[in-house]
C-alpha cells in the first residue's frame, strides 16, 4: 500500500482521559504505509500514566507527549480550558516545526479550532501540506449549555465562529463521526466531510471471562465484583453526562449482589461520590481512570454498561469513545439518554436497550430482566461485538483514509 506520495503525518490532539480515536486514526494510517508522529500531552486525568505496550510497539507511531502545568486544576473551568487549550497550541506548534517536514499531511485531532489553528499556521510556512480536521464535538455551540456569564458566553461563542471560518478555510478535508454532524459541518466549512464512526483495535477490546479480568488487572479492590453482577459506567463525569442517574439507580437497587462501578473523572466526580457516602449506598464502587492497557479489562467487570447523556438536544451527535469500547467489549449497552446516535446504532443493532432518562422505574425492571436471564445478556453482547466489528474497526478507518489521500493528490 505504498501508493501515496507523502509518507508523513503529523497527528495532533489534546488529551483529557487519553488518545482514543487519535490512536486508531494513526493506527490506520501506519496500514498505509504512512510513518506517523502524534503531539499530544499527559492526559488530564489519568495520574500515573504511561504509554501501554501497544503504543510503543509500532515502530511506524512516535508518540510525543507534553507536559502542562496544573492541568487538573485549571480543568475544571471554562477559562481554566480556554488557557490550556492555547499552552497546548504555542507548544504543540513549537513541536511541529522542530519535527515536521514540507511535505506532510496535517491530521487535527481538537479541540477544534485550536488544533487547526496551528495547522494553518504551519501550512503559510510549508505550502505542500495537507491539513484533514477531524472534527467529532461541534464548537462553541457547546457552551451555549455551559452556566456562565451570558455576555461572556455570547462573546466566546461569537469569537468562536468567527475563529471557525478562519480555521477551516485551510482545511483541505473534514472527518466526522456521523452524518448528522457531516451535514451540519458541510454548510460551516464547504468542504469535503467523510464519516469514520470510530476507530478501535479490536484485539485489544474484546470479550474476556471475568475471572481472567480480575487475575490480570489486579487491583484488590475489585476482587468484590467477582460474584456480583456488575452495573459498569466509565469516562468523564459532567454536566453534560447526567452522572446523578447513577446515584438514582442505586439508591432503588440497594441489594447485595447488585454493584454500581464507576471508572472516570471530571468536574463532577466528588459531588457524585459525596451523594454516595451521604445516602450510605454501599453497592457503588469508584475507581479511578486508569490507563488504555487496563481498560478494556475494567469493561469486561461488566455484565451490562452504562451511556448517559443529559437531555439536551445538542448532544445528538454523540458517540464518544466509551460506546465504541463497550461495543467492542461485547456486553449490553444500557442507554438512557435522549434519542442520539449513539442510542439509535444501540437499537439498530440490538446490542442493549433504550430507555429516556426520566424513566427510572423502566430502567431498574430492564437491569432486574438481564440480571435474571444470562442467555439474554449473552445475546445483546454478541450483537454488541458485532456492531464494534461492523463499524468501529481499523480497517473500516483505512479504508476512509485511503479515500480522503486518494482525493487531497
Amino acid at each position: 500500500m505504498r501508493e501515496v506520495k507523502m509518507k508523513k503525518v503529523l497527528l495532533i490532539q489534546f488529551s483529557d482521559f487519553g488518545l482514543g480515536r487519535g490512536l486508531y486514526i494513526a493506527k490506520a494510517f501506519s496500514k498505509l504505509g504512512f510513518n506517523i508522529l502524534v503531539i499530544t500531552n499527559k492526559p488530564v486525568y489519568i495520574n500515573k500514566h504511561t504509554l501501554s505496550v501497544s503504543q510503543r510497539r509500532d515502530p511506524t507511531i512516535r508518540v510525543i507527549e507534553l507536559s502542562i502545568p496544573f492541568a487538573g486544576p485549571l480543568y475544571k473551568s471554562v477559562m481554566g480550558r480556554l488557557l490550556i487549550y492555547i499552552f497546548f497550541m504555542v507548544t504543540s506548534f513549537l513541536k511541529m516545526i522542530r519535527e515536521g517536514t514540507s511535505e506532510c499531511i496535517l491530521y487535527s485531532r481538537g479541540p477544534q479550532p485550536f488544533t487547526e489553528i496551528i495547522c494553518g499556521l504551519y501550512k503559510i510556512f510549508f505550502k505542500k501540506v495537507k491539513i484533514i480536521s477531524d472534527t467529532t464535538d461541534l464548537w462553541p455551540d457547546a457552551l451555549r449549555y455551559v452556566k456562565m456569564n451570558k455576555i461572556i458566553k455570547y462573546l466566546l461563542i461569537s469569537v468562536g465562529h468567527l475563529v471557525n471560518r478562519i480555521a477551516y478555510h485551510q482545511v483541505d478535508a473534514v472527518v466526522t463521526l456521523n452524518e448528522n454532524m457531516a451535514r451540519v459541518l458541510k454548510t460551516r466549512v464547504e468542504k469535503d466531510v467523510y464519516i469514520i464512526y470510530g476507530a478501535i483495535d479490536l484485539d485489544v477490546f474484546r470479550p474476556i471471562g471475568k475471572d481472567e479480568a480480575l487475575e490480570k488487572i489486579s487491583i484488590r479492590v475489585l476482587e468484590r465484583l467477582r460474584d456480583k453482577f456488575v452495573v459498569l459506567y466509565a469516562g468523564l463525569l459532567g454536566p453534560f453526562q447526567n452522572p446523578m442517574i447513577l446515584v438514582d439507580l442505586a439508591k432503588r437497587m440497594l441489594r447485595d449482589d447488585v454493584v454500581f462501578l464507576v471508572v472516570g473523572a471530571g468536574p463532577l466526580r466528588e459531588y457524585v461520590k459525596s451523594e454516595v457516602k451521604k445516602l450510605k449506598l454501599s453497592n457503588v464502587l469508584f475507581i479511578e481512570s486508569q490507563p488504555y492497557e487496563k481498560m478494556s479489562l475494567l469493561y469486561n467487570l461488566a455484565d451490562v454498561f452504562l451511556f448517559t447523556l443529559a437531555p439536551i438536544k445538542f448532544l445528538n451527535n454523540a458517540l464518544p469513545k466509551k460506546f465504541i469500547e463497550y461495543a467492542a467489549c461485547g456486553k449490553p449497552i444500557l442507554c438512557i439518554t435522549p434519542e442520539c446516535n449513539a442510542s439509535g446504532l444501540c437499537s439498530m443493532w440490538k446490542a442493549g436497550y433504550h430507555i429516556e432518562p426520566g424513566n427510572l422505574d423502566e430502567i431498574v425492571n430492564i437491569i432486574e430482566l438481564m440480571r435474571k436471564d444470562r442467555k439474554l445478556i449473552e445475546a445483546l453482547g454478541r450483537n454488541a461485538r458485532q456492531m464494534a466489528e461492523n463499524l468501529f474497526s481499523i480497517d473500516k478507518a483505512v479504508d476512509v483514509l485511503r479515500n480522503i489521500v486518494k482525493n487531497l493528490q
